[in-house]
């Protein structure tokens, strides 16, 4: 992600899109928007990018046509619906230029549930916020720091369908290895002191219904993870 000027940060409290984008690299289909999700932020430094999603959040979801596929931007079409963020509080703690965002759960009533590490590339600032690329793979972490992959099978058969290229399946899976080192190794963010924090009362829950739908869906410029040269 370029580094932004000072004056182009979020500050604390601002609300900010966050959202996923679904993107092939072999040209399948058109960038889309994947998911929605209105978030507070809590920091945005040139050392960490973080997020507040509070339960009772408008969000939108990516949602199967056909709804036996549990994975419709795989499997097949899918849509995007308004939808609320329920189950819990989350924490997106982001380093600029990592291939790794973790998140932290909490309960509605803030018992702490874990970590959840989603492998993705660097974040794309944008005017709403921020854009990520999911890319499949990922690591759940429960409170007592016992972790295990998630969607292993996936990542084969994206890269067998050219969705994803094999360079950055290596990539992904030697992030999601540092991951699990710093997990085991009781790294930051996998650290006891987390599970204390708390948001700001005064912040609100954050919402999209201020912005035009075609603002809120659209692209912004040509995504840089076409560029090979980002590896």
């Amino acid at each position: 992600m370029t580094t932004p000027r000072e004056s182009d940060r979020y500050r604390r409290g601002d609300v900010v899109m966050y959202r996923t984008l679904f993107v092939t690299e072999n040209g399948e289909c058109a960038p889309a928007v994947a998911d929605v999700r209105p978030s507070v932020v809590v920091e945005d430094t040139p050392e960490l990018i973080s997020l507040w999603l509070p339960p009772g959040t408008p969000t939108k979801l990516s949602q199967p046509i056909v709804p036996e596929q549990p994975r419709p931007w795989l499997d097949g079409e899918w849509e995007l619906v308004d939808a609320v963020w329920e189950r819990w509080n989350m924490l997106t703690l982001k380093v600029p230029d990592q291939w790794r965002a973790t998140w932290v759960w909490w309960t509605p009533d803030w018992e702490f549930l874990g970590w959840y590490v989603n492998l993705e590339e660097p974040l794309r600032r944008t005017p709403l916020g921020f854009d990520l690329r999911d890319l499949w793979l990922d690591i759940v972490v429960d409170a007592e720091r016992n972790w295990q992959w998630k969607d292993e099978d996936e990542v084969e058969r994206v890269v067998e369908r050219g969705l994803m290229s094999e360079a950055v399946a290596d990539r992904i899976r030697r992030e999601g290895e540092a991951v699990i080192a710093d997990i085991e190794r009781g790294a930051w963010p996998f650290t006891d002191d987390i599970r204390g924090w708390r948001p700001d009362p005064s912040w609100p829950t954050p919402g999209h219904a201020h912005i035009p739908e075609a603002q809120l869906l659209a692209i912004h410029d040509e995504p840089y993870w076409t560029n090979p040269k980002r590896l």
